[in-house]
């Protein structure tokens, strides 16, 4: 009898997880990864690092390449799936090959979303989601002698590519849609603290910042400003967008399973389809949980690896913490953060305004049940983090 072949769809942390869990509990089945990157796999969350130091590329790898063989896991780089058949058991590749498989595992992750804004194809224009995006941008910067770079979005990647570009040598400018920094996970003093402290560096930060057009030279010529709706000039000779991302979930659609913003899964990870599993930022869990956080794809990942060799685990949507580390800060925010005080709601804050450090505690009826750090305070996270599990 032929050995089980597991094929994993995504090289992300999921999908790598998924190869490692499937071959500590089946060390006989074939398993394969199928990864549209050419690269190995890697950090992403660490991609924005190459923007500083070309040469950081390849130490940002999970595993080296003989990590893989020793584990007999098949990575084929460079390979897109385009289809695959439920019923039949079989998949299709870019390259025209059609594969068979026992067991199917979605990790195809996200990508970077790109509004439709105008002037977005011209030179100098860039997104980051990629090792080979990261190349790219960071050619540009040296090549091109590139002075000024408008970030478009202030969230967590943006962020993080602010300050690694602002450590390239160059002046960033960081336009955000909302009215406040991390508008969804501070209140608007920590966001205010934090502005500050962003701006302390040298790096600008613009709110409601709601962009209209890339100007530049010509139809299509390089980028020399932004034109915000308000009317406002951000003077740049480059665009890196940063506004969030989508999940890569085509050809799960295509295959029939059922979808929601992502593919649904149970807490087995188990998709609408028998044989098939998702993991990671691909997929959804029961009633819509997801959390685009890196722990939470691992977990998933090591859950359908092993239900797909046998295993019975389950996916606990415990509500992790936010935690931001960049720019020489922590922001860290976890649980319930009503907006205003009432109902059983009472605040404690502390605030070092000198060093742009926060501290908010939220009880109800005299318990913890949720907090707030910024800077210095961040280290008290594992002691409230316990305090919130009493």
């Amino acid at each position: 009898m032929a050995n089980k072949r597991i094929v994993i769809i995504g090289s992300g942390v999921a999908g790598v997880a998924a190869a490692e869990a499937a071959r500590k509990n089946d060390p006989d089945a074939e398993i394969l990864i199928y990864s549209a990157d050419p690269d190995l796999p890697f950090y992403r969350l660490r991609v924005a690092e190459v923007l500083k130091d070309p040469e950081a590329a390849e130490k940002l790898y999970l595993h080296p390449a003989e990590w893989y063989e020793e584990r007999k896991i098949n990575l084929v780089s460079a390979t897109n799936v385009v289809a695959f058949e439920c019923q039949d058991k079989k998949l299709a590749l870019d390259n025209n090959e059609v594969i068979d498989w026992d067991q199917l595992i979605i990790a195809a992750g996200s990508r970077s979303f790109i509004l439709p804004l105008k002037g977005f194809d011209r030179e100098n224009c860039f997104s980051l989601w990629s090792l080979e995006d990261a190349r790219e941008f960071a050619k540009a910067i040296r090549e091109k002698n590139l002075r000024t770079c408008a970030i478009i979005g202030g969230g967590l990647l943006g962020l993080e590519a602010a300050w690694q570009i602002h450590q390239a040598g160059l002046k960033v400018k960081i336009l955000e849609f909302a009215p406040a920094l991390l508008a969804r996970q501070l209140d608007a003093r920590a966001s205010e603290l934090l502005k500050q402290y962003i701006e302390s560096l040298g790096i600008s930060v613009f709110l409601g910042a709601d962009s209209q057009e890339i100007l530049g030279e010509g139809e299509t010529g390089p980028v020399e400003s932004i034109i915000l709706k308000d009317g406002r000039s951000i003077d740049c000779d480059c665009v890196l967008m940063s506004v969030g991302v989508r999940a890569n979930t085509e050809i799960a659609s295509k295959a029939g399973l059922d979808i929601g913003r992502r593919i649904k899964v149970d807490s087995e990870m188990k998709t609408s389809c028998p044989g098939v599993y998702a993991a990671g930022d691909v997929c959804e869990v029961d009633d819509g949980f997801w959390f685009g956080l890196w722990a939470i794809s691992m977990n998933q990942g090591k859950i359908a690896g092993s239900n797909a060799t046998g295993g019975n685990l389950k996916f606990v949507k415990d509500i992790p913490p936010y935690i931001v580390n960049t720019m020489n800060t922590r922001i860290v925010s976890q649980g319930d953060l009503p907006a205003e005080e009432g109902e059983g709601y009472r605040f404690e804050i502390t605030e070092k305004a000198e060093t742009y450090s926060y501290k908010k505690l939220v009880y109800k009826e005299d318990k913890l049940v949720g907090f707030i750090l910024l800077g210095d305070f961040a280290n008290e996270m594992i002691s409230l983090q316990k305090a919130l599990q009493e």
